[in-house]
């Protein structure tokens, strides 16, 4: 397995992202830097259009853009993922809570639509749970992030100390 540093924060972040219709995220599996390209620029590639009026950012990431869209084995779709495995997260963390008045004001957020958002506001109310949510979600994300990973045949060397996870 190739060993490589990378921030798992924000892949993690791009992984928990469900809105990929702007942007589609890469793993540069050679520098272990995520390389973000427009949806434009794939779109400009595909058709064959000129890139005349882009803007000056834009411009620069049209080689990496065009080794993507040539299927170059060096840069990897960081995936997403499912919105079930986050609400999945947060009942996990909320039936652990050991307080039960906290632990079913979390589970009564967690019933129906808008969970996400409800679980959030009912942490807010509660500094010290919403402060492990942070450190247990972080844990899962890095869990998640280094799955993902090794199955693609990278093993990950994090690229902040253990300390800040």
């Amino acid at each position: 397995m190739k060993k490589l540093k990378v921030d798992f924060e924000d892949i993690a972040m791009i992984m928990d992202n469900q809105d990929r219709f702007t942007t589609q995220y890469y793993l540069d599996i050679q520098r272990g830097e995520v390389v973000a390209i427009p949806e434009e620029v794939m779109s400009a590639l595909d058709e064959g259009d000129s890139f005349e009026g882009f803007p000056a950012w834009e411009l620069e990431l049209v080689s990496k853009a065009r080794e993507i869209y040539e299927g170059s084995e060096r840069y990897r779709e960081i995936p997403i993922r499912p919105g079930y495995e986050g609400y999945n997260l947060m009942v996990e963390f909320a039936e652990g809570v050991t307080d039960r008045r906290i632990q079913r004001e979390l589970s009564i957020a967690l019933d129906g639509k808008g969970a996400f958002r409800r679980f959030k506001n009912v942490l807010r109310d509660y500094p010290e749970v919403e402060k492990k949510w942070f450190t247990f979600k972080a844990e899962r994300d890095k869990e998640a992030v280094k799955d993902w990973l090794e199955s693609i045949g990278i093993e990950p060397v994090f690229s902040r100390p253990e300390s800040e996870t």
